[in-house]
Parts: structure tokens; C-alpha cells; sequence
């Protein structure tokens, strides 16, 4: 079947937004998960006990995730409301906030400073997710959403792997000017803000209305939204029940590398951030055009049913690589690593669609996030622990803690299967 082609007014809304995107992708590289606690784990070894530091790595690594655990208030504050303004207002601080990072003192208190600033600012970011996604849902129909959204993720994804690069630069030849960075990822994102207010959303009235009426009918979203809505939709809480237990894996993933990269393995900095993150979000353009015809082919349970095993085997190559200190591996996996990145952003972002009515769009959206919170705060600590035990007990043996998120990724993927199989029989 030929997939079907953008029309020109989806192109003409995805013009209008996505040189913000570009721009703010450079914004957020530096409190991305794995370039932040990289950032972490260089600045401030030294300055605070190896335990510590170990724990602000989990905090940072997983705070893109955790600071959804408030998404039910972004989901609050934009119901109802014009969304063009919000998202510049949304954009601006989240660009302030990441400047704020840099003026971290080089102290143990500094460390705290600099993980409750990229917390802070991912909370901002997760406001940013939550708006976004309505607009998307809004302007672009089902049988193009994920092509066209796809573009805008290379272009931030782009964006993130530049900046990356300059930092695992700045880190090994110039560390004392870490700090400029954060300034000139400020100005970035501020342009961003500024160039969005020319953005426009299609049909906004009938998005509002939609909205307005949902609001008539039912408190905003709320913990006890979240509860109704998956009381309610038996399919979705069993799709988010799986789709916890596979990106808890996925959460514990990136502070347990780094710490071994780094304990272990003594990787540089570029090294660890080139591995982590660089050659990952450059391997995203070349993989999202596939995941989102797969997206736009069917529902989001039949494509994570095959997304979820790209994670699987990257996981797999990873553990391989550590325990065999083959180099080569290192890098194969970093690349598996972008193939299911770019498939999980997709899923992530769009999935919740294929659940939810328009009315509904944001609620659906916010148990999505919400959830995603939870995991961030839970799971990132807890691979910690887990490696920390392990190491404390049998010298070396803490690499054995990626078994872990394996072993819940796998779980995952197994109960995205069966949701699988189940809905094929009422298809035919």
C-alpha cells in the first residue's frame, strides 16, 4: 500500500516550527541524560565521595524521565489554553534555566546545585513535551503524523549530537570552560523561543472546544485522572503496565555505563559521550524514516512489538562489550542504541494517540508522562544501588548490574507480543 504523501498545509505548519526545534536541540544536549552525567561524573570526581557521585549521575541521567513525574500539571495549565504562546513562554525558561547550570560552584555543594538546575530545567522541558504533543496530534493527520514528527526529532536529535561532541571536546582539552557552554546553549534556546512564535496550530478552535467540553464533563488531569483513565481503558493500562517494566530497563541503562566507562572500562570523556550519546542521535536520522512508516503502517501495540527488540539487542551488545573489552562492540552498540532510539521517540511521543480521543489527547498524554516519571525517579537510583551492592561485595562484579535492565526490557517486550497476538485474531 503507497503510503500516503504530506499535504501542503502539513508541510507549510511543519516549516513554521521546526527551525525552533533544530535550535533547541543544541539547548538541550547539555541535560540530556547520558552528556549530562557524563558532565557529572568529570566535574565533580574529586569534589565529592565516589558514592555520591555515583547517585547524582542516576539523578541526572534519569532526569528527562523524572521530571515527567509533574506533567499532569503542564497537562493542567494548557488545557483549554492557546498553545503558540505557552510554548514561547515554556521555551524561554527552559533556556534560562539550562544557563543556570553553568554557574555551578566546583564544590561539593556545587554538585547539588547542578542536579537540582538539570532537574529543574527538564521539568520545563516536560512542560514543553506535554503542549507539544497536543500540536502535533493537531496539525498533522494519523497517516503522516510520524513522518513528519520524525523530521522534527533528526532535526533536535541533530542538534542534541552536536553539542555533545563540544562538550566531550571542552571536557579533555579545556574543562575549566565547560561553563561557556551552557551560555551559548542559552542564546540558542532563546532564539528558538522567539523564532516559534510564528508556529500556528491547525483548527486550534475546535482543539480548545474539544477540550473545553472534556473539561465540562470531567476534573482536569489529575493522580486521580490518571487512575480513571486507566481504570477505564483496560488496553491502555495494560500497554503502559509493559511499556513500564521495558523503559525501567532502559532508564537504568545510561548511569550504569557511565559509571562503568568510567570505574571500569577508563574510558575518556569523548569516548564515553561518543559512545552515549553522539553516535547514537546521529544514527537517529538514519533510522526514523523507517520507524515511522512502520508507525504510520498500524497501531502503536503492533509497532512496539518490533521496536522494543531493536533496545533488546542493543542492551545485549553492550553488556557483551564490557565484559569482553572489545572496543568494536562499544561502538556497534551505540549504534543499535540510535536504531531503537529513534523507533522509542516515535512511540513515546505519538503512542498515546492511538488510545486517546481528541478531547482526551492530553489526559492520555499525561498518564503517558507521568508514569514515565515514576520510572525516572525509581529506576535510575535503583541500578545504582544495585551496581554499588554488587561492587561492595565482589570487586569488580558491579558490572553484573546491567543483567538488570536486560532482564526488564525483556519482560517488556515479551508482554508487547502478547498484547500482539491477542489483537490479531479480532483483525482478521
Amino acid at each position: 500500500m503507497r503510503a500516503q504523501r504530506p499535504s501542503s498545509l502539513a508541510e507549510a505548519l511543519y516549516r513554521r516550527e521546526s527551525l525552533s526545534w533544530g535550535l533547541v536541540g543544541f539547548t538541550l544536549g547539555l541535560v540530556e541524560g547520558a552528556t549530562a552525567a557524563v558532565l557529572v561524573k568529570k566535574g565533580y570526581a574529586g569534589l565529592a565521595s565516589p558514592q555520591a557521585v555515583n547517585l547524582a549521575v542516576a539523578f541526572v541521567s534519569g532526569a528527562p524521565a523524572l521530571s515527567n513525574v509533574v506533567s499532569f500539571l503542564w497537562a493542567n495549565l494548557a488545557h483549554g489554553r492557546a498553545r503558540v504562546q505557552l510554548m514561547v513562554w515554556l521555551l524561554a525558561g527552559f533556556a534560562l534555566l539550562v544557563g543556570l547550570i553553568g554557574l555551578s560552584p566546583r564544590a561539593t555543594n556545587g554538585l547539588t546545585f547542578m542536579v537540582l538546575a538539570v532537574i529543574a530545567a527538564r521539568i520545563i522541558w516536560a512542560g514543553i513535551l506535554t503542549v507539544r504533543a497536543s500540536v502535533w496530534t493537531a496539525n498533522y493527520p494519523r497517516a503522516v503524523l510520524a513522518r513528519i514528527t520524525g523530521r522534527i526529532v533528526v532535526m533536535t536529535s541533530i542538534g542534541i549530537a552536536a553539542v555533545s561532541a563540544l562538550a566531550g571536546f571542552v571536557l579533555e582539552a579545556h574543562p575549566a570552560q565547560a561553563r561557556w557552554l551552557y551560555a551559548a546553549a542559552t542564546l540558542t534556546g532563546l532564539a528558538a523561543a522567539w523564532l516559534y512564535r510564528y508556529a500556528r496550530v491547525r483548527r486550534e478552535f475546535a482543539l480548545l472546544s474539544a477540550e473545553n467540553e472534556v473539561s465540562g464533563e470531567a476534573p482536569l488531569f489529575s493522580l486521580g485522572v490518571l487512575r480513571q483513565v486507566l481504570k477505564e481503558d483496560p488496553a491502555y493500562r495494560r500497554f503502559m503496565f509493559w511499556l513500564g517494566l521495558y523503559g525501567a530497563g532502559n532508564l537504568m541503562l545510561n548511569a550504569q555505563l557511565v559509571i562503568i566507562f568510567s570505574d571500569h572500562l577508563k574510558l575518556s570523556s569523548s569516548s564515553q559521550i561518543g559512545i552515549l550519546a553522539i553516535v547514537p542521535l546521529l544514527s537517529v536520522p538514519l533510522f526514523t524514516p523507517w520507524w515511522a512508516r512502520q508507525f504510520d503502517s498500524g497501531h502503536v501495540i503492533e509497532y512496539r512489538a518490533r521496536q522494543c527488540w531493536a533496545l533488546i539487542a542493543a542492551i545485549g551488545v553492550m553488556i557483551l562489550a564490557v565484559f569482553t573489552h572489545w572496543p568494536v562492540l562499544l561502538w556497534l552498540g551505540a549504534i543499535l542504541f540510535g536504531m531503537a532510539t529513534a523507533g522509542a521517540n516515535l512511540g513515546w511521543n505519538l503512542g498515546h494517540s492511538d488510545f486517546a480521543s481528541l478531547g482526551k489527547m492530553q489526559h492520555y498524554m499525561g498518564v503517558n508522562v507521568t508514569l514515565t516519571g515514576m520510572r525516572g525517579l525509581i529506576a535510575p537510583p535503583a541500578g545504582v544501588f544495585v551496581y554499588e551492592w554488587l561492587e561492595q561485595r565482589w570487586s569488580g562484579a558491579g558490572r553484573y548490574a546491567l543483567l538488570v535492565p536486560l532482564a526488564m526490557t525483556l519482560a517488556g517486550a515479551f508482554g508487547f507480543n502478547q498484547m500482539k497476538g491477542e489483537r490479531e485474531p479480532r483483525l482478521r
